[in-house]
């Protein structure tokens, strides 16, 4: 299941599910305490941290959104969604745009590939039992002839989400260059909920649940109004007297 045709980021994917719903930590800190999202329709969701190494980080995701690439790309060439990936840690690190001759980036590397092979989840938002906790994929590290490579196998929910729904959905490179975890997370989700619509709104609150940020409401609202993003926010008040956020 390798793929070695170059990917451009414009066609880096990530599943539709991991873009709705909270599944990592946007601090850069190490979060232990677990998310728990419950949303409007009534799905759920809990995502919980190994406390070694705490909840996958949404820079983390970057290693997840190369793959889901990868795969997608073997998909196209092949018709059929492959259940693992290989890749050279040099290429990811250079695909995500960080330095790969840096030592520092290929430890990050090894710490993401942890915590995300060790951060569990469970809830109703994937098909299957909800009772069951799951991780997302898992890795190792393997020889060839070429040298050593990250070997990625998906876990059966994304899987399925991918061969039967089709739910990959391409990122823009933007995504993956920001620093800013809660930025990072709403130049993915905002597009994706607003989709051809000239706005979206929704609850200040539940967005602050979806963003999985830590803080309060007032800094989270704080924060937004100081991002350059590519829509314009707006503030209003809804009929509750909560606060509604809308993007233009």
């Amino acid at each position: 299941m390798k793929a070695d045709k170059p990917i451009e980021l414009n066609r880096y994917r990530d599943e539709r599910n991991l873009i709705l719903y909270p599944f990592c930590s946007t601090s850069k800190r190490k979060r232990l305490q677990s998310i728990n999202y419950k949303s409007q329709r009534g799905q759920w969701l809990q995502v919980s941290a190994n406390h070694e190494y705490g909840i996958a980080k949404i820079w983390d995701f970057d290693i997840l959104r190369y793959a889901l690439a990868k795969a997608k790309a073997m998909t196209d060439l092949c018709n059929d969604f492959p259940p693992y990936v290989e890749f050279s840690a040099y290429k990811c690190v250079k695909a995500i745009k960080r330095d790969p001759n840096s030592g520092k980036n290929i430890i990050w590397l090894r710490e993401a590939l942890t915590r995300l092979a060790n951060t569990t989840y469970r809830g109703s938002i994937f098909m299957g039992d909800s009772k069951k906790s799951f991780t997302l994929m898992r890795y190792e590290y393997i020889e060839d002839a070429k040298g050593k490579k990250i070997k990625i196998t998906f876990d059966e929910h994304l899987i399925k989400l991918a061969r039967y729904y089709k739910n990959l959905l391409t990122i823009d490179e933007e995504v993956i260059r920001e620093e800013s975890g809660i930025k990072k997370r709403l130049l993915e989700l905002v597009k994706v909920c607003k989709g051809n619509a000239l706005e979206w709104t929704t609850k200040l609150s539940r967005l602050n649940e979806i963003c999985a940020h830590e803080g309060q409401l007032k800094e989270f609202k704080r924060l937004l109004k100081s991002y350059a993003l590519p829509w314009k926010i707006s503030f209003s008040k809804s009929f509750d007297r909560e606060d509604n956020v809308t993007f233009t």
